[in-house]
This record gives C-alpha cells, structure tokens and sequence, in this order.
C-alpha cells in the first residue's frame, strides 16, 4: 500500500506534464487570415500576460481604470497587460525572490483571483512576444470576455509592482487544474482564436 502510494506521489507530477502538454498540443479555434488586429502573450517562467493594444475600444472598455490613477486617455498609454492568478501568490510575488512557500502551497491548494493590470507605452519593446491575429469580431468577444473576468472595479489596497499598475478582486479561483495560463487560453479560446484545449504551462500557450 505504501509502495503504491509513493507511485502515485512520483508519477503525478508527470502525468500532469503530460496532459498540460497534450492539452496544448490539441488545438481549436480559427486562424486569423488576414488578422484585423493582434494581441501580444508576455512570457515569464511559470505565467502568461495578455498585452492588449489601447484601441478606442479597449479604452472605452477599461475605463475604470482611471479610478486607480491610470491615465486611460493619455494618448501616450499605448499597452495593457493584463494577467490572472492566485490572489495571495500573485499578490506577493513580483519576482523569483518574492518566493514563499506559504502563497505557494496556498496556490496549489486553491485560493481567490486576482486580475493584474499595467499600463505602458511607446518605451516597450514588444518586437521578442508571440502574436495572437484576431478578426475583427474575436478581438472583440476577447476584450468583452476580459471585462467579464473582474469582479470589481474596485482596485485592492496595497502596493502593486510599479507605479503603473492595480490588482482587481478575479472570478472564479486558482488551482492547479485552473493556473493563470489557463485562464489566458480560456479567454482566447471564448473569443474563438486558435489554442490548445488546455493550457497550464507557459509553453502550451505558443
């Protein structure tokens, strides 16, 4: 009994591996040919951020985000991005440094969403991040569905990153079967680009 169990423990993770890799490979969803418009994927190790162009729709959809000092009608703003994850971990982990095992262990067990925003401008260099093309009409059911993920307009107390950016209380909660790349393939696949059926890791997403 003991024997299988210790099975069991090592052989989890691979099969999660697996599947999240399979998941990703298993595509769905339409190509853009010709794209209307396009939407940036920022990779780090482990999380995916959606960089949305700032188009007069966008604009007009994240509007609120003045409330948290972001100046949404400063032509200057040219990006959003905007990232998904588990509210303690994400909260308290700007970089590999951050690292603590409590919002790590509390992540995997499962815990609340949050939504991060930033804003940023003509200074990024976004010429290294993977395109996603979008139709018209994808690119808007994708900002739609993005909206749809904040439950509360609301900014949360406390320090974000940097001086441009807010956490927002998320729908729905973090698990290991729900990570941020997860939710990044959701959104894409709602708004019917082409993804993988599951997307856990940083890699299924590409």
């Amino acid at each position: 009994m003991i024997r299988r169990l210790a099975l069991a423990v090592l052989l989890a993770p691979v099969l999660y591996l697996l599947a999240g890799t399979l998941g990703g490979a298993i595509r769905i969803g339409e190509v853009a040919d010709p794209p209307d418009a396009a939407v940036l994927l920022l990779h780090g190790p482990i999380h995916t951020d959606i960089v949305l162009p700032v188009t007069p729709e966008v604009r007009r959809s994240f509007a609120f985000l003045k409330a948290s000092g972001m100046a949404m009608d400063d032509p200057a703003i040219r990006w959003i991005v905007i990232g998904w994850g588990a509210r303690d971990f994400y909260m308290r982990t700007a970089t590999a440094s951050d690292l603590a095992i409590g919002p790590v262990m509390r992540a995997i067990a499962g815990d609340s969403a949050v939504i991060r925003v930033e804003t940023g401008g003509t200074e990024w260099d976004t010429s290294q991040l993977a395109q996603v093309p979008l139709t018209a009409a994808q690119f808007t059911r994708l900002v739609g569905t993005i909206r749809d993920s904040f439950a509360d307009t609301v900014p949360l107390a406390g320090p974000g990153f940097n001086a441009f950016d807010a956490f927002y209380p998320a729908h729905g909660r973090f698990n290991l079967l729900r990570t941020c790349n997860v939710w990044v393939g959701n959104v894409l696949r709602q708004a019917g680009a082409r993804v993988g059926i599951w997307t856990p890791f940083t890699w299924t997403l590409v």
